[in-house]
């Protein structure tokens, strides 16, 4: 008769797969904190190539609490070293986007070079036709530029004596 105060051990399996993905973790962990600190190197020195669009969605308030948070995990998780470097890469984003999206070129102060044309039945885009549209007039704006200028006094040719 089997008594009540010793009952039967639950068996835990030792092995298997939870042994083999900590091995490869712990393998691999120093290559990855290497990736990590290159990563925010070349982010720090390339900031000013992060698309626009990109930096003004980290310049908002859901972008800058997760900067935050990931400055955080990134301490926590490998050193402080990492930290400073995060909170550098973090600030240099919000300093580098932009307060407004906008697209498009800008006029100058004072100019106003915009074409108001009315459309007629006739003059119609073939998307306005497809959706049935029926817009009373287009805005167009007249965009200025100007040539490259190249100041050196060198040459470009190519002679042969």
């Amino acid at each position: 008769m089997r008594r009540m105060n010793n009952p039967v051990p639950v068996p835990i399996m030792k092995g298997g797969a939870k042994e083999h993905i900590l091995d490869l973790l712990k393998k691999y962990a120093q290559p990855l904190n290497i990736y990590i600190g290159i990563a925010l190197v070349l982010g720090i020195t390339y900031v000013k190539q992060i698309p626009d669009s990109i930096t003004f969605r980290a310049n908002t308030t859901i972008g800058r609490f997760l900067l935050f948070w990931l400055t955080i995990i990134i301490a926590d998780t490998y050193s402080w070293v990492y930290a400073l470097l995060m909170a550098l890469f973090t600030v240099l984003v919000i300093a580098v986007s932009p307060r407004s999206l906008t697209e498009g070129f800008r006029l100058a102060e004072g100019d106003d070079d915009t074409d108001v044309s009315l459309v007629t039945e006739d003059n119609k885009w073939f998307i306005e036709k497809v959706l049935q549209e029926t817009p009373l007039g287009t805005k167009d704006e007249k965009v200025k530029t100007s040539a490259i200028q190249d100041n050196s006094n060198s040459s470009n040719s190519t002679a042969t004596r």
